[in-house]
């Protein structure tokens, strides 16, 4: 390989490496611009729930008029876009998490502790959020049927000189937008429901599969304390047969020592009356 060709080898490698230190260093922008951006969208979701239902509260009363029932629903309007830019925020989120976490992507970046914190924390506020303004939709569209307005009122959005047909097509068209507003926020709610009763049953399901697998250690444990046992019986049954044998040789040695005794003794006997009839041999 020439000069030239290692040289070319070591810029690819370089700029490589600096693409991929770029890639790291976007992905965690990215990442902390949606953690912010979601942040901040979730603090204006919750004041337009406030005011929703401050607002919420004068109908049916002596404040109750077009006015108010025209800025309820534009306020509706606005929290339904702003609650689908937050889904949408909090998908990009958890599909850049979990891209970064899938062992084949090459272009992985360091996720902190305390972004992950943060983006639970997130979902979890939303979460609320959304109960909470899906309970007060259902409570200012039940009290839109319970109070409906006077026709005879004037309505900003009407001609001045409104027909009939006119206000009942206007009062359809409303009804079918309040309905589809009540049907989305139901199914989203049960949806959530949904979702929830999921997760506990994972979880349980995660439980009963830790039990089981201690259960199997426990058993595995427990028969290896079986063989455990079963080998220290043996070896004190060896040790028995063991001290039997050898109690019967040290009562053979001991006869053997017995006779052995016996025999010197005669011996010596027998040598001290033939050194007496020498020496008496001698004397005489």
């Amino acid at each position: 390989m020439s000069f030239a060709n290692f040289d070319l080898e070591a810029q690819k490698s370089t700029n490589g490496s600096r693409i991929t230190e770029e890639n790291h260093s976007i992905s965690q922008n990215e990442l902390d611009k949606i953690i912010d951006s979601t942040s901040t969208q979730l603090q204006v979701f919750g004041n337009l729930i406030s005011q929703f239902e401050s607002q919420r509260r004068s109908v049916g009363s002596k404040r109750d008029n077009t006015e108010l029932r025209s800025s309820l629903d534009s306020l509706t309007v606005k929290l339904s876009g702003l609650e689908r830019a937050i889904k949408k925020l909090m998908a990009n989120l958890a599909a850049l998490i979990t891209k970064n976490s899938d062992e084949k992507t090459d272009s992985k970046f360091e996720i902190t502790n305390r972004q992950i914190i943060i983006k639970e924390r997130l979902v979890t506020e939303y979460n609320d959020l959304h109960r909470q303004y899906a309970r007060s939709f259902k409570e200012y569209s039940d009290k839109k049927r319970l109070y409906p307005l006077k026709v005879t009122e004037a309505t900003p959005l009407l001609p001045d000189n409104p027909q009939p047909q006119y206000h009942s097509q206007q009062q359809q068209q409303l009804q079918v937008q309040d309905q589809d507003i009540i049907q989305e926020t139901e199914l989203e709610y049960h949806r959530l429901l949904t979702e929830e009763r999921n997760r506990e049953i994972e979880q349980a399901a995660e439980g009963i599969q830790e039990v089981n697998t201690i259960f199997k250690d426990l058993g595995a444990l427990i028969h290896q304390q079986g063989e455990q046992l079963d080998l220290v019986e043996d070896n004190i049954a060896d040790l028995q047969q063991n001290t039997q044998q050898a109690s019967h040789e040290l009562t053979k040695a001991h006869e053997y020592q017995k006779k052995k005794g016996k025999w010197s003794c005669i011996l010596l006997v027998a040598l001290c009356i033939f050194v007496l009839v020498v020496v008496l041999a001698v004397v005489s």
